[in-house]
């Protein structure tokens, strides 16, 4: 559990030197006490809060060093995650490349799409305020001649673009988009009742690549190549090629920056015959992409997929192989885990979730194969919609869940968001309670 309480004390250690040092100080202090009370004996406590400390002592170094982007930049560019068009100024909520997100305000009327890329230049103010629900860290007043749209014609931008073409061709809405998402995290076509459905569900997640797409794609490499009987050394330097251009193809967002990072990680053990823990490779994904790329700290998505990996793999001890519990407690354990989050972010909440989760989840892999298969159809053109049945019926299944789970009366709803400092203490005297629990659970007779 190395990796897992460096990266404990890490992230503890960052946001002291963001937030403040005393708040940060008395979470260590916490954190070593309730390891005492779990601790086997002496020495693993030392090494437990030695290893606190470091991870402390690190994080709280990079982030002093660490300049982040000024809040009086006049331009950025990023990925269009809300839009509101029913005002007479088109408001937009962007996630901006530094980790930040922030909202503009548009003199006139862009024809864009949630989740396409943009850059623009305007006017920019600080207003930590939110636009629909969402919290931004500042306003930008833009004009529609100085917001330019999409990215430059490369060769991975061209593969995206055949991709998304090819899979809409195959697919009928509303399982296109809902495929396409899942493929490459490309929810753009999602139409805006499709898209308020799933999110009243508790579904949104869906579209958005995480680390079980990069689990996929590091399962399924890693299969065909032992089938082809490579080297140990091939087969693991191509399942890291394959793992990072599948990161790069789906726009390096955070969740899978850390997650190619963890599976690169988890690849690198296995080459060297080192026991691999799930929690200790996500702690060390975890400090090395935020020392790399320390502005993903405040990033949501990263935040998000973090937590739910850790929950995942927290929650597969608690089943213990039960494929009952699997199915139904891995869910709700993963569904608490973010929620106090999502409380604190957005002020929302969904009962329904872990139900529409659970009715959802065992489909979601067969969907990702379907839409494979309907890309694979692209290169028969002639066979395509035969191709593109499963992916429309799999989808079609999942938006039905989720239009009868959010129409549940009282099943989501808002609330008022508590304090981010008090959700800050939850997860740490959690976090640390559950890494004591585990250490001593690993180490008991």
């Amino acid at each position: 559990m190395t990796g897992a309480w460096v990266a404990f004390g890490f992230v503890i250690g960052a946001a002291g030197a963001t937030v403040g040092v005393l708040p940060a100080l008395g979470i260590v202090a916490a954190s070593v006490a309730i390891a005492w009370g779990f601790a086997c004996d002496e020495r693993r406590l030392l090494v437990t809060s030695l290893l606190i400390v470091l991870g402390f002592a690190l994080g709280a170094a990079r982030y002093a060093a660490w300049a982040p982007a000024s809040d009086r930049v006049v331009q950025g560019q990023g990925k269009i995650l809300w839009i509101d068009d029913t005002s007479p100024l088109q408001r937009l909520v962007a996630l901006r490349d530094d980790g930040r997100l922030v909202g503009l305000q548009v003199d006139g009327r862009l024809e864009l799409l949630t989740g396409e890329r943009i850059a623009w230049r305007g006017e920019y103010r600080v207003d930590r305020t939110r636009l629909a629900g969402i919290p931004v860290a500042g306003i930008y007043r833009v004009a529609v001649a100085d917001v330019q749209r999409g990215q430059p014609e490369g060769v991975l931008q061209s593969v995206r673009t055949w991709v998304r073409a090819t899979v809409l061709r195959a697919v009928p809405e509303p399982s296109g988009s809902l495929a396409l998402g899942i493929l490459t995290g490309d929810d753009r076509g999602l139409s805006r009742r499709t898209r308020q459905t799933l999110r009243e569900a508790g579904l949104s997640h869906l579209t958005a690549v995480s680390g079980w797409n990069v689990a996929v794609v590091t399962a399924f490499a890693d299969g065909l190549l032992s089938a082809l009987r490579a080297r140990r050394w091939i087969r693991s330097l191509a399942i890291l090629v394959l793992v990072w251009g599948y990161a790069a193809l789906t726009g390096l967002e955070p969740p899978v920056i850390r997650a190619a990072a963890m599976a690169s990680l988890y690849v690198l053990a296995r080459w060297r015959g080192w026991p691999g823990e799930p929690l200790n490779t996500l702690g060390w994904a975890v400090v090395l992409v935020l020392i790399v790329r320390p502005e993903l700290l405040g990033s949501l998505a990263f935040q998000l997929s973090a937590l739910a990996t850790a929950a995942l793999s927290v929650g597969r001890l608690l089943v213990a192989g039960r494929r009952w519990g699997e199915l139904i407690l891995l869910p709700v354990v993963v569904h608490a885990a973010v929620t106090p989050l999502l409380l604190a972010r957005f002020g929302t909440y969904s009962l329904v979730a872990p139900m529409a989760n659970l009715l959802v989840e065992p489909v979601v892999p067969w969907l990702l194969a379907a839409g494979l298969i309907a890309l694979l159809g692209g290169v028969m053109p002639w066979l395509a919609s035969a191709f593109g049945v499963p992916a429309w019926i799999l989808g079609y299944w999942i938006v039905l869940v989720g239009d009868i789970a959010g129409r549940l009366p009282s099943g989501a709803g808002k609330s008022m968001p508590p304090p981010i400092e008090w959700i800050g203490w939850v997860y740490a005297l959690a976090g640390a309670g559950t890494l004591a629990w585990i250490d001593r659970r690993a180490r008991a007779p």
